[in-house]
């Protein structure tokens, strides 16, 4: 009820005070003390400090307006005075950063008020003592600001200690930022120390985003090219593990307004996004853009944007790429090239050293059983370290780059071609030479199998048939080299069997056998697929050989009782050949019939029955001629021209219609 009479009597009041204050009261006219009886009846003097206290608030009543807050005599007031200079030093040191703002805040209105209407020198002593408090508390709270994610992120400090003291600092800022927003114009111009604390917070907050990016760890590495990886591996690893602190340990501490989760994000990125500008304006080589690459395409957008801790709390679409498309696309350009360029040097000096290997005459490594080569395991190694390398980049990328990569293996396999070749022709008499040629044909079937793996990749066609061609191409000549030494022993034996008016050298026949079984031994180093391929090649040789000796017109016999006796022989002589080619492997079952059936010709004497078996055999061997028809049935001496006429003319009755890719057997005879 005082409080409300004392604001209705202000006015009065103020008269009064105005009139005390400018001397027309007698009892202050000459700024003596006031004079008062005592108990006594003596007369003591009223302390002239009161008399100031009295006129000080009554100013900052007329000026500041805090009627309400007025206290109702002056011993009150003085009670409540606002904190002094050191109180506010202590609560700074002290670490109460949210007290000291209040304090500080009080203390600034109160220094103005109270200095108004002191000398010019009185104010500004009074203004660059607040001015100091500022600093040394926004020095204080920066430091704390500066340090709170190292702090919150290390293992070794006491996390509870930490958190409390960057709470006292939050509470700290968003009380004088709040201040800021109601402060007056005229009172902030007096102190601009205390304005804009959130600009001065985000520039701490990007200050030490900068210091923690920065701080490489130590490496023992002494190559140059190291250097750009573990900087992006620093980068990457601190942004993702220092924005999960802020989203978890951070974040919670400050209101919603701050937006702390994108403000960190935003510099960080803002500084990784520098720092890979600056990287790419040097000459990178293939491992550090791939490195640059595979951070900026695969591990930023899937480890880091796409965490769980941070995919919701940071607006990404907003913080922009870390590098302009523009430039990736530079990078990945410049990357390709890099990497053909390095592959194809590698590819050279693996090949170099395996030629230079043939020539040492050294036995090849035996492997599973079969003897091996290291060089496709180089060539393959190093084309699928350079597509994972392009698939951590994208997709899409490694599928532009392969075709870039089989071109170079394209063009590796045909100098590996035309060396082998030069190399199967030159070293005949080489200690090793049989091995390190079954060494190379092996190597075909890794160099295959890696195509095959590539089939549903973006790849032609047409390169996988050149590819495949080259294959063969080196193939065959290993196999040519392989078979040549039994094929030059072979060939005279078989010329045995058609001399002197005979087919029966049943001896020549099992000699011919036995050769070729040392020969099939010597081939078990052979992979599967090429011990099979070059049995059926024996296989083939064998029985066309034996068919061509058929076929010379060197027997003629008009006797039936001649014609059995020699189809017995030559069934024999078949037996022998399907017995050996089966007992080591061979799986060509589509050429045991050969022999057989032209024995069933000649030992026939029923017309109507040897056009049959004649059809029969050109059914099932439709690349055999009227010509070599005509040779086998020339053994048949009883038969007359036109009953041969008869018997040739079923050729043409079935043809039609026949199969162009049957296997090829009578086309690699030339009849006599």
């Amino acid at each position: 009820m005082k409080k409300s009479l004392y604001r209705r009597e202000a006015p009065l009041g103020v008269r009064k005070m105005m009139s005390f204050l400018t001397g027309s009261h007698n009892a202050a006219t000459n700024g003596t003390a006031i004079k008062a009886k005592s108990k006594d009846g003596k007369r003591t003097e009223r302390p002239r400090k009161t008399m100031k206290a009295t006129k000080k608030h009554f100013l900052k009543f007329i000026l500041c307006g805090n009627i309400e807050t007025q206290p109702n005599n002056i011993d009150a007031m003085e009670e409540r005075r606002p904190a002094t200079v050191e109180q506010v030093e202590r609560s700074i040191n002290s670490g109460r950063f949210h007290n000291a703002v209040k304090e500080l805040t009080v203390l600034q209105h109160e220094a103005f008020c109270h200095t108004i209407c002191n000398s010019i020198e009185e104010l500004k002593n009074q203004q660059e003592k607040v001015t100091r408090l500022y600093t040394n508390l926004w020095e204080q709270m920066s430091k704390i600001f500066h340090k709170s994610v190292r702090t919150l992120s290390s293992q070794n400090l006491n996390e509870s200690v930490a958190t409390a003291e960057l709470k006292e600092a939050v509470n700290a800022l968003v009380e004088q930022v709040n201040e800021e927003k109601k402060s007056d114009s005229e009172t902030s111009a007096l102190i601009p120390q205390s304005r804009e604390w959130m600009a001065k917070w985000e520039e701490v907050v990007k200050q030490s985003v900068k210091e923690r990016m920065c701080q490489l760890p130590q490496t023992t590495s002494d190559q140059a090219a190291s250097s750009v990886s573990d900087e992006l591996e620093h980068m990457g690893k601190t942004m993702k593990s220092d924005l999960c602190v802020v989203v978890k340990k951070i974040k919670p501490l400050y209101p919603e307004n701050f937006d702390v989760c994108n403000t960190y994000a935003h510099f960080y990125i803002q500084h990784f996004s520098l720092q890979l500008n600056t990287i790419t304006d040097y000459g990178l080589d293939e491992n550090d853009t791939c490195h640059l690459l595979v951070w900026v395409q695969c591990i930023y957008p899937k480890e880091i944007m796409n965490h769980a801790d941070l995919v919701h709390n940071i607006t990404w679409e907003k913080m922009g790429p870390l590098l302009p498309l523009e430039k990736i696309s530079d990078l990945e350009n410049q990357y390709a090239l890099n990497v053909v360029s390095l592959v194809e040097d590698l590819m050279k000096k693996s090949f170099d050293y395996e030629v230079k290997f043939w020539n040492e005459e050294k036995l090849p490594t035996i492997l599973n059983t079969v003897f091996h080569s290291e060089l496709p395991f180089d060539i393959i190694q190093m084309l699928n370290g350079q597509m994972e390398g392009a698939k951590n980049v994208s997709f899409q990328f490694a599928n532009q780059l392969l075709p870039l990569l089989v071109e170079q293996l394209a063009t590796f396999l045909k100098r590996y071609k035309t060396t082998f070749e030069e190399f199967v022709k030159a070293n005949k008499k080489h200690t090793y030479f049989l091995p390190l040629v079954i060494a190379n044909i092996n190597s075909c079937d890794n160099y295959r199998q890696y195509i095959r793996s590539l089939e549903n990749h973006n790849f032609k066609d047409e390169d996988k048939t050149n590819l495949y061609d080259t294959f063969r191409e080196i193939e065959r000549i290993g196999f040519d080299a392989l078979l040549e030494d039994l094929f030059l022993e072979l060939k005279p034996n078989f010329r045995k069997l058609s001399q002197k008016n005979g087919l029966c050298s049943h001896g020549t026949m099992v000699h011919i056998v036995k050769i070729s079984e040392t020969y099939m031994l010597k081939f078990r180093t052979l992979k599967d697929c090429y011990y099979q391929e070059i049995m059926e090649n024996i296989h083939v040789y064998l029985v066309k050989e034996y068919i061509r000796r058929i076929m010379k017109k060197k027997v003629s016999q008009k006797s039936s009782e001649q014609q059995k006796t020699i189809a017995n022989q030559i069934l024999e002589s078949a037996s022998l050949i399907k017995e050996c080619c089966i007992t080591y492997g061979s799986k060509a079952e589509w050429l045991n019939d050969a022999i057989p059936k032209i024995a069933e010709i000649i030992k026939l004497q029923d017309i109507d029955a040897i056009r049959t078996e004649v059809a029969s055999l050109a059914y099932q061997y439709p690349d055999i001629s009227k010509h070599q028809v005509g040779a086998i049935l020339y053994i048949k001496g009883n038969l007359k021209n036109s009953e041969l006429k008869y018997i040739m003319n079923i050729l043409e009755d079935f043809r039609e219609g026949q199969e162009k890719d049957s296997p090829k057997l009578f086309s690699l005879i030339a009849a006599s």
